[in-house]
């Protein structure tokens, strides 16, 4: 019983350490791609005035000082900045997963998620920018479709109050005005700017997007990455990748509840039950919780004034050539009880036995063979009892 026991605590123990390893190697580089964190990241950054930070996780190069950053009436408010940014885009029927490189002013419309409505059916949500030669463009924003009718009708990211915005300037040419129009096609808010693209960061990014877009080579497009964040107001964003310390925080909490519940199980089912020792010594010497001691169960008293039929049984199965007799015998103040079990009877003896308990094991088996399930004692008691005894060789 003992060896079983511990080999099922090996089992669990080798089987269970095995995977919180696993889940510590690889759950930060989970973590660092689950948009959850990534979209709450983000959130975080923007509600603090970290704009620049929340910026870093969009992808492409921009420059960390707004361009532009207005607060809303409502709560909110929008931010952009000079940005090179990542499109993708189909290629006959696929997608050009390296995506290429546009200039945009680009940023997010933060803390609107109770203010801005941007769901619905026949949604109207959009951004409409209007140039300097007055010209209107709408810009997109839905992206998800909640009820699985092929029509877009949300925003994914508004459960975080913000969405991403790209103006390009292929689209636009200059921006003039700013309208955010929201489910119902009313105007939300509407920002009136001066903005061109003319600005040294979208000169000192040109070569770069253009040996990108142009397949460049790794090399080539490093060198150039190098030169152009000399600049220390530029950055470089990662693309849909969470911070690595915020992966690495969730990852750190998950692997240590992971072990924790581990142990509680291990404890409980194959352990020593220390945490319920501890609670109810806890409990005890310093709460001062008295526990209700549990009554002994009554014994059946039969009284000694009657004999028992007691029947011993040798099991020799283990030992098919087994032929000797065996005596066993006990005794106690007012007798003995002697069985004499012979092959003739097959090995298979009862007889009437006053009631008590009898001590004194004797027990007559041949050399080179062991009695198992023999008790050093013979309680007799009821009206029938029972003993079934198992013969082995003695392995010594």
């Amino acid at each position: 019983m003992k060896k079983a026991r511990l080999f099922a605590k090996i089992i669990y123990y080798v089987f269970t350490f095995s995977i919180g390893i696993i889940l510590a190697l690889f759950l930060p580089f989970y973590y660092m791609y689950d948009s959850d964190l990534l979209f709450g990241s983000m959130e975080k950054s923007l509600a603090e005035g970290n704009y620049a930070e929340a910026m870093g996780l969009v992808g492409g190069f921009y420059n960390t000082k707004p361009v532009l950053q207005q607060q809303f009436e409502s709560g909110g408010g929008i931010v952009l900045f000079e940005a090179a940014t990542l499109v993708f885009e189909e290629e006959k029927d696929t997608v050009n997963e390296a995506g290429k490189l546009h200039t945009a002013y680009a940023g997010f419309v933060y803390g609107v998620k109770d203010v801005y409505n941007v769901s619905g059916e026949n949604n109207k949500t959009m951004l409409v920018v209007t140039n300097a030669d007055n010209v209107e463009t709408q810009i997109a924003l839905l992206n998800y479709d909640s009820d699985g009718d092929g029509e877009n009708d949300t925003i994914t990211t508004m459960s975080n109050g913000f969405f991403y915005v790209d103006i390009a300037q292929e689209e636009v040419g200059s921006v003039a005005n700013i309208r955010l129009v929201d489910a119902e096609g009313k105007d939300f808010y509407t920002v009136s700017t001066q903005l061109s693209y003319d600005e040294a960061f979208f000169q000192d990014v040109a070569d770069f997007i253009t040996v990108y877009n142009n397949k460049g080579t790794a090399e080539e497009c490093e060198a150039l990455a190098q030169q152009l964040l000399k600049n220390e107001d530029y950055a470089q964003s990662s693309y849909g990748v969470a911070p690595k310390g915020e992966a690495d925080k969730r990852a750190a909490v998950f692997v240590v509840v992971y072990f924790v519940v581990i142990y509680v199980i291990a404890d409980f089912l194959i352990g020593r039950r220390f945490i319920l020792r501890f609670f109810k010594w806890l409990l005890v010497k310093v709460f001062k919780v008295k526990f209700k001691e549990k009554a002994p169960p009554k014994e059946e008293v039969f009284g000694h004034d009657y004999y028992c039929q007691v029947t011993i049984m040798l099991d020799v199965s283990a030992i098919p050539d087994f032929s000797d007799g065996v005596t066993v015998r006990y005794s106690n103040t007012e007798g003995e009880a002697e069985f004499l079990l012979l092959k003739e009877n097959g090995y298979t003896v009862t007889q009437r036995v006053k009631a008590g308990t009898y001590v004194n094991l004797y027990t007559d088996l041949s050399k080179g063979y062991i009695a198992q399930n023999l008790p050093e004692n013979l309680v007799v008691e009821g009206y029938k009892k029972a003993l079934k005894i198992n013969i082995i060789r003695r392995e010594d």
